[in-house]
């Protein structure tokens, strides 16, 4: 398996080396999912983000990876192909024969998209387009996402967090203080009414004087009965662009799922 792997690394090293000397295409569509009027549009996008933010942003369209598992191919390939980042450099791998996708990033981004939220961030709505077959759109789509997250942190001076700042003591103190003051207003209006009160029992609402009744009787009609299949499980993956696995180490980050 071992030299499996590693020969189909050398074969995409070697399909990514465009121009001997320089550094390897931002997009490598071995996959052929592009058009060539598409394969313009998101080197183009590509590029405008990775020259706003000095790294490198990279995108890998594979048929099969053979038995290797999309995390490591991922950072074999940001080892020894995508490397040239000043900043950091991250690579989208997108395996179309078992339909998953894998973002990784070295060490140096790492610290800038953090976790699996980071990662999630790019990776719905990129995946969103995906099952629309609309694959140019979720590489542009990816590279815009991983711009807003590379601003994010160059403006802020630290990595995007969903929950920063979200204080869950203080919305505690909130809902209770809140639910009092309904309470209170409550118990002022009906103290308020001196012709309202409260009764024990729900007949004691009916005016005896006005209702009589003369006889009652039971009809059954029928029983309508429905039944809806349950939903199988997948075994715990999920295509919604959502984290599933992870090959993350200490000088890698990222994660992946299916589409």
């Amino acid at each position: 398996m071992r030299k499996l792997f590693a020969i189909l690394t050398m074969l995409a090293a070697l399909m990514l080396a465009s121009v001997t000397a320089f550094a390897a295409p931002s997009l490598v569509d071995n996959a052929k999912v592009l058009t060539p009027q598409q394969r313009q549009e998101v080197l183009a996008e590509l590029h405008k983000q990775e020259q706003a933010h000095n790294v490198r942003i990279a995108v890998v369209t594979m048929k099969t990876i053979g038995g290797a598992v999309p995390g490591e191919y991922a950072n074999k390939l940001l080892d020894d192909v995508y490397n040239d980042g000043q900043k950091g450099n991250m690579v989208l791998l997108q395996v179309t024969n078992t339909r998953k996708w894998y973002i990784a990033t070295d060490k140096q981004l790492k610290q800038v998209i953090v976790g699996n939220e980071g990662i999630e961030y790019m990776s719905k709505p990129m995946v969103a387009e995906f099952k629309k077959n609309d694959y140019a759109q979720g590489y542009i789509t990816y590279a815009q996402k991983a711009g807003e997250l590379l601003e994010y942190y160059e403006k802020e001076g630290e990595p995007w967090d969903p929950n920063a700042g979200f204080n869950w003591f203080a919305l505690v103190i909130a809902a209770g203080i809140g639910g009092a003051v309904a309470y209170g207003c409550r118990a002022l209006l009906i103290s308020g009414m001196s012709n309202v009160q409260e009764a024990v029992e729900a007949n004691a609402y009916l005016d005896k004087q006005t209702f009589a009744l003369t006889h009652s009787n039971d009809t059954y009609l029928y029983t309508n009965i429905s039944a809806v299949p349950k939903s199988k499980s997948s075994g715990g993956s999920s295509d919604d662009g959502s984290v599933s696995e992870s090959s993350s180490d200490d000088d890698h980050g990222g994660g992946g799922g299916s589409y």
